[in-house]
């Protein structure tokens, strides 16, 4: 598979309903949950620890969903859910999210083979020991219909600052996407946000190697399209783009308050720059663990600051990591 290296991320997950379980609603019934819990701890041993989420905080739960760790479905569901994670950090395990079982494998840059071989040999093993609801003409069934068959979902983080400048976001979704894959943002406005994700809409009617196939079509005619219009952004005015990223940087080190849309957008900026090495680095610059710093809970661990304590304080945490970080380069266009 091809280095594309405006991947951030790429994930495989899969869903599974236990057999003669009731599953459109869940295991409503607390002990089942648990015994489910049990028997996949018991399944996977001591690679994984699992947890229950009623024990822990609403606090401690959104701390962990800012870091995806667990999602929303899953703090929704807090009495009766639980999630496991190796001990590498990137496989997890879901009880009760939207489904009895959800297996994700996690991992940076465009890794779906690995990503997909993790998640496969952990619902194999799983596969091997609990009887699964499944249909010789619909497959896997699972509480969404739509995502019956292999209950697959592939996903990629891609940073495409150069079509985000040129609000050409919307030609992703119109020229490039079919009716399988979906785009989304980190922000709530898609083109100011150079973070998008790409992932399926349906599993149903489809072979695994099939969505991976037609994915990394999409990845590639993407990745094509932000190269192109890079190349033209620098032909109509490098200065403009340089000027740009220079902007940013200097917004992020001196900025009073930030909401997180605003952070999200000056940092594909400054991002965009070291990638083109208009700026340098002086220690790693890990877009995602900065993302996640940033976020309101990560802000607000004792939950006594209001909007403009957030903001100022998400302000100063940027400013320190680009003064510790980033130096700007020496640019004459």
């Amino acid at each position: 598979m091809e280095d594309y290296k405006n991947i951030i991320s790429s994930s495989v997950s899969y869903r599974r309903n236990i057999k003669d379980m009731p599953f459109v609603k869940l295991l409503t019934d607390i002990e089942q949950a648990i015994g489910v819990t049990r028997s996949l701890s018991e399944i996977l041993g001591d690679d994984f620890e699992f947890k229950a989420l009623k024990n822990l905080s609403i606090q401690d739960c959104k701390l962990l969903e800012e870091e995806e760790t667990i999602t929303t479905n899953l703090i929704d569901n807090k009495d009766i859910s639980a999630y496991g994670i190796n001990f590498s950090g990137n496989i997890f395990i879901y009880v009760n999210e939207q489904d009895h079982i959800r297996i994700k494998s996690q991992n940076a840059g465009y890794n779906l083979e690995k990503c997909y071989k993790e998640a496969n040999e952990i619902d194999d093993k799983i596969l091997d020991k609990l009887e699964m609801c499944f249909n010789t003409e619909f497959g896997f069934l699972t509480s969404n219909p739509y995502l019956c068959g292999t209950g697959m979902e592939i996903e990629v983080l891609m940073f495409v600052p150069a079509l985000t400048m040129s609000e050409k976001i919307n030609d992703i979704e119109k020229e490039i996407l079919n009716k399988d894959f979906q785009v989304s943002s980190l922000i709530n406005d898609k083109n100011k946000c150079p973070f998008i994700t790409i992932k399926n809409k349906y599993t149903f009617g489809y072979k695994e190697n099939e969505f991976a196939e037609n994915l990394n079509t999409i990845v590639k005619k993407i990745t094509e399209l932000e190269i192109l219009e890079e190349n033209n952004i620098f032909d109509f005015s490098a200065s403009h783009l340089v000027d740009k990223i220079f902007r940013n940087f200097g917004l992020l080190k001196n900025a009073y308050r930030l909401n997180f849309d605003e952070a999200v957008e000056f940092l594909g900026y400054i991002l965009w720059g070291i990638n083109l090495k208009l700026l340098k680095t002086k220690k790693q610059f890990d877009i995602l663990n900065i993302l996640c710093k940033i976020k309101e809970n990560h802000l607000n661990t004792n939950d006594d600051l209001n909007l403009k304590e957030i903001e100022k304080k998400r302000a100063k945490i940027l400013a320190e990591i680009i003064d510790s970080t980033i130096v700007k380069g020496e640019v004459d266009v």
